[in-house]
Formats: C-alpha cells, structure tokens, sequence
C-alpha cells in the first residue's frame, strides 16, 4: 500500500478547519497509509487529534497576509527530508474537506504526469473565462509568476495540488527561489501562491483533477440532478459562512464575524464589494473585499 503524506496549514483561525478535514480524510481517502504534517500556532493541546500518532504539528509563527500562504513552497521545502520518504504528497487548503470515497489512484499522477497534479479552479463553472487569455494569469513580465497569453489553457486552483515527493519537491525548491526573487524586487503576484503555481504548471505536463476535486460547497444545493453530488469527491468549504467567522475574519483583518442574519451580511457584501470600484490600491481592496467576505 502506498505511503501518503498529507500537507495542511492551520495557521491563526483557519485551525477551525482542521478537525472536519482530518476525519473526512481519514474516513474518504482510500488505498493509502496517511501521515499528516500540519503547519500551526495553535498550542498541541487545543489541537484536535494533536496526539494522534501519524500527525506531525511543527509551530509556526503567523506572518499575516498574504504571506502566511506565499510562503508555503518555502514551508514544505523545509521538510525535504520528512517528506521523501513518502510516495506521494498532497497539499489541500484548510477549507477543503472530503465529501465522497475518493481513492488515491484517482489523484495520484503518473509519470507522464511529470509526477504531479493539481485541482481545477471553480472558474471553470464560470462563462466568464471561457477564453483562456482571460484566466487570472499573473501577466506582468517583470514577475516571475509571468505566464504570457496563449500559453496555457488550464488555470489550477492552489488549494489543491502535490504529486511523488520528488516531482512535488523539485517544484516547491523552484517556486520559493521564484516567490523571494520577487518579494527581492517588491513584487506579490496577483494571486500569491497561487500565481506561481500555474506558472509553474504551464511548463509542465500534470493531471488536472476536475472541478469534483475542490467543487464549492455553497453550490451543492444549486445542483438538484439527483446522483449528482455523488460525484463531488472533495468540497471547498465557503469562507464567507458564518459558521467560520467570514473571510476577514478568518484571516485576523477584522475582529468582527459575519452576522447570522443573511440578508444583512448579503446587503453589507455587496455594498463593500461597490466600495472597492473606487479604491486604486490593490491591498486596500483586498481588506475593504475581505471584511464581509
């Protein structure tokens, strides 16, 4: 049976996450022996499972936004050592959760796979980026994110990728060169990591895990074609959900959670997404989006 190492970074408030995602994979990933290392400031005792024997937790100190995901290349590579005696390692965003039996060799690559896969992103549901020359690509040259147009199809989605703890650990040693080089230069691709990422990807073959491996939970409801969630192997729990707190919340933006009343934490989310059609700079868009989600 194969050996799995399972990536998981819990760092301030999204640790809410963890405790749904250990026993949805413990419980929904077949075929495989799992390890799991989780990336945390929460104390081993507040951890749910901390003490279970195939978890290992290393503290990790928050470094705020974004660089508690940007740097996530440079977080794995500093478990090379740890990692390569797997054979196979997955990386899954905190939100993520299984949702139906999923079996490794479903996610695992071959080697005509360059060893690697990665998720689909949900704008793949979207009309909006048919073309590909409109996927969220980081397009500017001087960054080393840069994927020019034309050159890929496929935009991935970085809550979900991994591959053979070689090919996976030959791209994290690339991307967290390209990551410091860029911050060396005062620059944060468009979408962080996850702009690195697909530029990586554009250069290499890799399996594309459709949309049923990291399909938005706040769809499921919308899709009323009985059988069909059965299909939907992994879900990516909505942020925005009052249950967690709401996006800014989650990330230590703001104190304050999204109120239970939906129709006014609707009315608030678009009345600030208005607010950042007038705002020029990009990260105070980004607080002024993330504070209702």
């Amino acid at each position: 049976m194969k050996k799995v190492v399972i990536l998981y970074i819990a760092l301030g408030r999204y640790v809410v996450f963890w405790k749904e995602f250990y026993e949805s994979c413990e419980q929904l990933l077949l075929s495989c022996e799992k390890d799991y290392v989780i990336w945390t400031d929460c104390p081993i005792a507040q951890l749910a499972y901390g003490n279970k024997e195939n978890i290992t937790v290393i503290h990790t100190d928050r470094r705020g936004w974004p660089y508690d995901t940007l740097m996530r290349f440079e977080m794995f590579f500093q478990e090379k050592e740890r990692i390569l005696k797997y054979d196979y390692v997955f990386f899954f965003n905190a939100n993520m959760k299984f949702y139906n039996p999923t079996d490794l060799n479903e996610i695992a690559p071959q080697q005509w796979n360059d060893g690697l896969v990665a998720g689909a992103h949900p704008i793949a549901l979207s009309d909006k980026y048919i073309s590909p020359d409109k996927l969220p690509f980081e397009r500017r040259e001087e960054s080393t994110a840069y994927v020019p147009f034309g050159s890929s199809k496929n935009y991935v989605c970085g809550a979900f990728n991994g591959g053979t703890s070689k090919a996976f650990l030959e791209m994290c040693a690339v991307l967290k060169e390209n990551v410091q080089k860029d911050l060396d230069n005062d620059i944060i691709a468009c979408v962080d990591d996850e702009s690195h990422l697909n530029a990586y990807l554009a250069k290499h073959n890799y399996l594309l895990a459709g949309i049923a491996y990291g399909f938005p939970e706040r769809l499921l409801k919308k899709m009323g074609r009985p059988g069909f969630t059965n299909m939907i192997k992994i879900i990516s729990r909505s942020k925005s959900n009052p249950k967690y707190g709401g996006f800014g919340y989650l990330r230590g933006l703001t104190d304050r959670k999204n109120p239970q009343n939906i129709v006014a934490y609707t009315i608030m989310r678009i009345l600030f997404r208005i607010a950042t059609w007038f705002v020029p700079n990009r990260k105070t868009r980004q607080k002024i989006r993330s504070y209702y989600g």
